[in-house]
């Protein structure tokens, strides 16, 4: 859809894998609305400026303020834990006319408000390591009600990593880390059990390798090209015919009881994200 309006500035503080995935994206995506012109970075680690520079073809500052003082969407992808520093910074600016984005995980958007106050249009969005593929499913929230332009040019900024989820309550982002974003290393921990596994059966390097990522692309790539095609148990009902080798496998997993183990770990991220946030914005 063409913008109907001057283009915005969109400022990136920090350089960092999400940023830099989302950065490349943009610049990479020949039906995205910005190009190299309407973007502005800075990273305070000179030598990762030096790096970053070089990689987008773009101007890297080591200083925040250019960046805050031009851009009218702010992307925040610094460390959680240096999130505060950052946010003390921003405060000093004024904000009124400007859209923060953080992708910046556990720190819930009441936080930031505590520092940056209740006018400030502040949006959170968790994609995933996959970014950097172009494969990422980024998981979108605004407390505040967000006009159609705004809404285009966030769907725009993270097209070029993948896929979009507009949330309708915060809570579904720690949701969206436990399945998504800490879910990308469960499905390779899946992975690496069956190479492991693999080994005893004479099977071994990249052989071993292909054998296991190109099933795991073709399991993932049946469900993507047929979403009408059924819940994830018929695929498997498909697969595991009665009294067959996949029906003995699936009955060991559910002896071992699989499901739970699968549950308990998405539990566990979902409770760390919390107190991870609880834990970082107590003195904010």
């Amino acid at each position: 859809m063409a913008h109907t309006h001057p283009l915005p500035m969109i400022g990136f503080i920090g350089a960092g894998h999400l940023n830099g995935a989302i950065i490349k994206g943009i610049l990479d995506n020949e039906d995205s609305i910005f190009g190299a012109e309407q973007l502005l970075v800075s990273c305070k680690d000179p030598a990762k400026a030096k790096v970053r520079s070089e990689a987008f073809a773009l101007p890297v500052h080591t200083d925040n303020r250019h960046v805050i003082e031009k851009a009218d969407y702010l992307v925040l992808g610094v460390k959680p834990a240096q999130m505060q520093i950052l946010l003390q910074e921003l405060a000093e600016y004024d904000l009124s006319e400007k859209i923060i984005i953080t992708v910046a995980a556990a720190i819930d958007i009441a936080s930031y408000r505590k520092i940056l106050g209740d006018e400030v249009c502040i949006i959170r969005a968790m994609p995933n390591m996959a970014a950097a593929v172009q494969a990422s499913l980024t998981g979108i929230y605004s407390d505040q009600e967000l006009d159609e332009d705004c809404e285009h040019i966030i769907e725009d900024l993270f097209a070029g990593v993948g896929s979009i989820a507009w949330l309708d309550d915060e809570t579904q982002i720690d949701g969206i880390i436990a399945l998504s974003a800490s879910g990308i290393a469960f499905y390779f921990r899946f992975m690496q059990a069956m190479r492991e596994a693999g080994e005893r059966y004479g099977f071994e390097g990249e052989e071993l390798f292909d054998i296991i990522s190109l099933s795991s692309l073709g399991a993932s790539t049946l469900m993507v090209d047929n979403p009408e095609g059924g819940k994830f148990s018929d695929w498997i009902e498909k697969i595991a015919l009665k009294g067959g080798t996949t029906e003995a496998g699936l009955k060991q997993m559910d002896n071992s009881d699989f499901d739970r183990i699968i549950a308990d770990a998405m539990q566990a991220t979902v409770e760390r994200s919390r107190a991870i946030g609880e834990e970082l914005t107590k003195d904010w």
